[in-house]
């Protein structure tokens, strides 16, 4: 006896790459697969918490070697939202309703089951419920990889601006271990419980929680640590320690722990932590003035770039335009103050271009994310303004070809400079 399989995500998918649900039915000669149903039910909140009502509904009645597949990711996308609303966190919290959903999967099939027609469903609940974000998979990656690790931004070192706030987002899960949280500033390292901090553990099934936020900036540091950083300090996501479970089980225990730092130093110094850093660089710039910019990266998280050196901004106007009757007789002369070609809807899209400075090789990766996002936004004022980068082609710099690295970037507002009414 053989019945149908499904292959569908069981963790983490990007949903700017392919998302595969594929079911089959060719284990025995005379196994078919005739026709199969795929209801998506697409949600943010607790996983358990499926609407009664599904987002969409496919079917196929054409099987491939008895194999029926579907591709779901542009589905998905419809659900996602970025307020990028997490860059001036004071302590660590979750990401925002929206930046990670839930995509739980059900439906029907007939098929033959070496010979005996049958029919059947398949799923139920959240059986074939998995977690999203708006990312996307790189080139040469394995195209079905599921995403667990902690990190979500690029490895590079983040340059960032004293007076600027960032956040820096990871993956929090009991499958990857991160439970702890330590900051390396001028000398002193500083230790922090997750779950403390967020009030949450990382077996929570809130889609929000799946995907936290930590204060990264000099100015968020010095809110949630009270130490100002001022050369370069590193952000480590303590995965699979021990020492950050120690305190719950001595509070379960009737205890009172004290000193946790020192045993978390202790267990660094024998080499007992796993732990993914982070590395930050504190820049000067008292000539030109930093401008952040706030991305959706490949994980489908807010990201930063700062660019510290000249930056240009310049208008592009544009208008319509008719040809307006002047009267004129043999008494009369045309009034050359009115005018025969008339503008109207007069505007302006704006554009700036800014340069990064001397980076490091790795912020190819860095402009590559920037670029590939279409989510990109400018602070401006204290808030974060819609911009779109101008693409093409770009010189991916190599530090042995270029000896310094410096990236330039267009940038075109992306709303009119007037408001018009149309």
């Amino acid at each position: 006896m053989s019945t149908p399989t499904i292959g569908s995500p069981t963790s983490v998918r990007m949903s700017r790459s392919p998302i595969f649900v594929t079911g089959k039915n060719n284990t025995l000669a005379a196994d078919a697969l005739e026709t199969m149903s795929l209801d998506i039910k697409i949600y943010t909140g607790a996983k358990t918490s499926t609407p009664t009502a599904y987002n969409y509904r496919l079917s196929k009645s054409i099987s491939i070697d008895e194999v029926i597949n579907f591709e779901i990711s542009n589905l998905i996308r419809d659900g996602f939202l970025h307020p990028m609303g997490k860059f001036n966190i004071s302590a660590p919290s979750a990401s925002e309703a929206g930046e990670v959903l839930w995509a739980a999967i059900t439906g029907d099939w007939t098929y033959s089951d070496n010979g005996a027609a049958a029919s059947g469903t398949w799923g139920t609940g959240t059986t074939y419920a998995f977690l999203v974000t708006d990312g996307w998979t790189k080139r040469g990656d394995a195209q079905n990889r599921q995403w667990t690790e902690a990190r979500m931004t690029i490895d590079r070192t983040h340059q960032v601006y004293s007076e600027n706030r960032e956040s820096l987002a990871a993956l929090y899960l009991a499958s990857n271990g991160l439970n702890a949280l330590s900051y390396e500033i001028n000398g002193t390292e500083y230790w922090y419980i997750l779950e403390d901090e967020l009030g949450f553990a990382n077996n929570s099934n809130e889609s929000q929680n799946k995907v936290i936020y930590i204060p990264s900036g000099v100015r968020n540091v010095l809110d949630f640590v009270g130490v100002k950083p001022t050369s370069t300090y590193t952000i480590n996501l303590i995965t699979n320690s021990e020492g950050a479970d120690y305190p719950a089980r001595v509070e379960a225990d009737g205890g009172t722990v004290e000193a946790w730092s020192c045993l978390m130093n202790a267990i660094e110094a024998l080499g007992g932590h796993d732990k993914v850093a982070h590395n930050y660089e504190v820049i000067c710039e008292p000539k030109y003035t930093p401008e952040v910019i706030q991305y959706v990266n490949r994980y489908g998280v807010s990201d930063y770039i700062t660019f510290f050196k000249r930056s240009n901004e310049e208008g592009t106007f544009n208008n319509e335009q008719y040809k307006r009757s002047i009267y004129a007789d043999a008494f009369t002369e045309p009034d050359l103050k009115t005018a025969q070609y008339q503008d109207f809807n007069i505007n302006s899209i704006n554009t700036i271009t800014l340069n990064t400075g001397w980076v490091e090789e790795a912020y190819k990766d860095v402009i590559e994310d920037m670029l590939m996002s279409e989510d990109v936004k400018i602070l401006e004022g204290g808030n974060y303004r819609s911009v779109n980068p101008a693409r093409g082609t770009i010189d991916y710099q190599k530090q042995v070809n270029t000896g310094n690295i410096n990236y330039t970037i267009t940038f075109n507002y992306a709303h009119d400079e007037r408001n018009l009414i149309r």
